[in-house]
């Protein structure tokens, strides 16, 4: 063969291998975007109404074993609560199209990793919120905070007429409480003021 017939059938060989490498990374590339997209999706719509990391806990638990039970027939028990069931069935038909046999527990380890990305604000209340009051707190905090927000509410009985919050590590009393605490001098002061 003759020299440049070499270095031409090289020159199409090196460039069909290029072709290749490229559009296996674009398979690749298309396929992680696909993936994120699915990720943010399925995030986005259990995310919707669900406003504290004990819910999303709860309902990730549930959503998970009505899968298992609907693709491998698992025989668990699933009696679950009216508002657990109506939660499973408000969900629309395209977020359960993400789900296969094959990717399910792929994606739940992939939403597992997620929950733990998510920004939490931990709030302490003198009561214990309703659904109501939790979806309304709830509701304002994404409108403050951001959308990728689950709220960890503690219940505190010391608080006096107000709550308590901690945000990225920074603890902040606005209960009346806290407004007694700072002002106890002056209180202190008037108290003994007209005790004279």
């Amino acid at each position: 063969m003759k020299p440049w017939k070499k270095l031409k059938w090289r020159s199409l060989l090196c460039s069909y291998k290029l072709l290749v490498r490229s559009k296996e990374n674009y398979q690749l590339r298309t396929t992680s975007e696909r993936s994120e997209r699915t990720m943010d999706s399925i995030l986005n719509t259990i995310l919707k109404d669900t406003y504290t990391l004990s819910s999303l806990k709860h309902r990730l638990n549930i959503l998970k074993s009505h899968l298992l039970k609907a693709f491998f027939g698992t025989q668990q028990n699933q009696d679950f609560e009216a508002k657990d069931s109506a939660w499973l069935n408000s969900l629309p038909p395209t977020f359960y199209q993400n789900f296969n046999k094959d990717n399910i527990y792929d994606l739940f380890s992939q939403v597992e990793k997620q929950k733990e990305s998510l920004k939490n604000l931990t709030i302490y209340l003198t009561f214990e919120p309703d659904d109501f009051t939790v979806t309304q707190i709830g509701a304002y905090a994404r409108r403050s905070f951001g959308d990728y927000l689950l709220l960890d509410i503690k219940y505190d009985p010391n608080l006096i007429a107000g709550a308590a919050v901690v945000w990225k590590g920074i603890y902040k009393d606005y209960s009346l409480r806290a407004q007694l605490a700072e002002k106890q001098s002056e209180i202190l002061q008037s108290f003994k003021k007209f005790l004279r």
